[in-house]
């Protein structure tokens, strides 16, 4: 019997010891290549400085920058991760070395991107995120943007009614508030079948919102991350699992936008004509039957390729528009009116040019494009706060090198988006201010600006998102001066994890007079 627990302790330490090599071996990943960086804890790695609920991981990827350059190593948990921000080399991550870096980021709530039926075009990657991009392509063009803003511009003058309430009065509000229920509106509206406007009586508009506000530093995103990829997808298989069971937002928003489009197909089913696409299920829809015309295409390989949307595709793409498109453009107009707010010489400017261009009380499309200096000031709001810094990440899908660093099938590469938008190299010394002028005639690096990621996979929906941010502040700015409070932020909070929000942006609305 003595002999046996020997035997059995024998084995416990062998394996404890191998298990301890294992891990200090895989902590010293970027030390045996040469690449610095801040030191990997034995157990997590760096992944509690990235998790830290009232410091977004942007931030955090930013100071390290300041401190070890360029170029470095960091553990996102167990995932190495190199971070850069030399332009050369982004360059070569998203857009000469696409075939070697097409894929994104894992996330811990998403299943198989390679084998599962249920993918959208943002986690899809190689030949099945090139179907689904070239189907989605059409939903995003000039000419299907038309077609949707009128429904874009109604909720838009809903919302102006509702900020109403707090015009000419001295009690201040957060205008976040606002955009949120915008944005939620108008994607309902688009991806969900919703025929009229909802906003402040949206059944899941709570459910979508709580998605973005679930912190970075929860259990199954922390788990999923600090263990080995065999573990890590049984964590997710259990993240899933455990997601359907809890009955979160994910069922429940895909049985709704399945329902709309089994309902659009059998209207238009029943109906000789399509009638005119008004939404992302028309338009989808659409794509699918122009689509199935030109019956199959090819990959590189010669792999034989049905070329068309399942309606399982059709729901997913919606899904993931819905997602994309609340939480972004709602912070993006946040940030904006607090610029604005905060510099009169700008608002009035932009009302100049609004007062001289938007001569009709509906805003057409081509009206938009000539808001030359209500352009630059978004842009300049996006380089300040750069809303979707995670979306600007690459996983190495074969072995190669950026630069001089060999970067192993696997390894993930982060661009650092705030250190390149607050580069004084690049912007000025004054690259910490607010400065819309700047962009007048401005020649830059392609990749000195990526509030939409860049190359290939930059954001299909970015010019949607414009159009609906601008048609916003249009109709606020024709009515209402948006003003600094006394209490308005003298510095913004941000808080999140998979986007970067204000914690909240405080102003004031008067009516202007003209």
């Amino acid at each position: 019997m003595f002999h046996l627990w020997i035997t059995i302790l024998a084995a416990v330490i062998a394996i404890a010891y191998n298990v301890f090599r294992y891990i200090h071996n895989h902590r010293n990943y970027w030390k045996r290549r040469n690449v610095i960086g801040p030191e990997p804890s034995f157990w997590f790695g760096n992944l509690k400085e990235l998790i830290r609920p009232e410091y977004p991981a942007p931030l955090q990827i930013r100071d390290w920058t300041k401190e070890y350059g360029k170029i470095y190593g960091i553990q996102e948990g167990w995932p190495s991760t190199l971070v850069i921000s030399d332009l050369d080399m982004m360059q070569d991550l998203f857009v000469k070395k696409f075939e070697q870096f097409y894929g994104r980021k894992t996330l811990p709530f998403i299943g198989n991107v390679d084998k599962d039926k249920d993918v959208h075009v943002f986690a899809a990657r190689g030949l099945r995120w090139k179907r689904l991009r070239t189907l989605s392509n059409p939903v995003f063009s000039v000419n299907s943007l038309r077609k949707i803003k009128h429904t874009v511009e109604d909720s838009v003058n809903v919302m102006v009614g509702y900020l109403e309430e707090n015009a000419d009065t001295e009690k201040s509000f957060n205008i976040h508030l606002y955009y949120q229920q915008l944005t939620m509106d108008v994607i309902a509206r688009i991806a969900m079948g919703y025929k009229e406007s909802q906003q402040f009586r949206n059944e899941y508009f709570d459910l979508v919102k709580a998605m973005f506000e679930r912190p970075a530093n929860h259990p199954f995103a922390v788990a999923f991350n600090a263990l080995p990829p065999i573990f890590a997808s049984i964590v997710r298989y259990l993240a899933i699992r455990t997601a359907k069971m809890r009955s979160m937002p994910f069922p429940f928003l895909k049985e709704q936008i399945e329902k709309a489009v089994n309902e659009r197909r059998k209207m238009r089913s029943e109906n000789s004509g399509k009638g005119e696409a008004t939404d992302f299920i028309d338009l989808f829809l659409d794509a699918e039957a122009d689509v199935d015309l030109s019956t199959t295409g090819y990959d590189r390989s010669n792999v034989k390729v049905e070329r068309k949307l399942t309606s399982s595709e059709i729901v997913m793409q919606c899904f993931v528009f819905l997602l994309a498109g609340f939480d972004t453009t709602a912070n993006s107009l946040a940030y904006v009116s607090y610029c604005i707010a905060k510099n009169a010489e700008v608002r009035k400017r932009i009302q100049d040019e609004i007062d001289e261009i938007c001569v009709d009380e509906e805003v057409s499309y081509e009206q938009i494009q000539r808001l030359k200096y209500l352009d630059m000031v978004v842009k300049e709001s996006l380089r300040l706060y750069p809303v979707a810094a995670f979306a600007s990440s690459r996983t190495c899908m074969q072995t190669t090198k950026l630069g001089d660093v060999e970067i192993e099938k696997g390894v993930c590469v982060i661009a650092d988006v705030f250190s390149v938008h607050y580069d004084k190299k690049i912007w000025g010394e004054d690259a910490d201010e607010f400065r819309p002028e700047r962009w007048e005639n401005l020649q830059r690096h392609p990749l000195s600006w990526l509030p939409f990621g860049a190359g290939p996979r930059t954001c299909i929906g970015k010019k949607l998102a414009d159009m609906e941010e601008k048609l916003a502040l249009v109709h606020i700015l024709r009515k209402y001066d948006i003003v600094a409070a006394p209490d308005t932020e003298k510095v913004l909070n941000l808080k999140g994890s998979a986007t970067i929000a204000p914690e909240s942006v405080t102003v004031r609305l008067k009516t202007r007079e003209l």
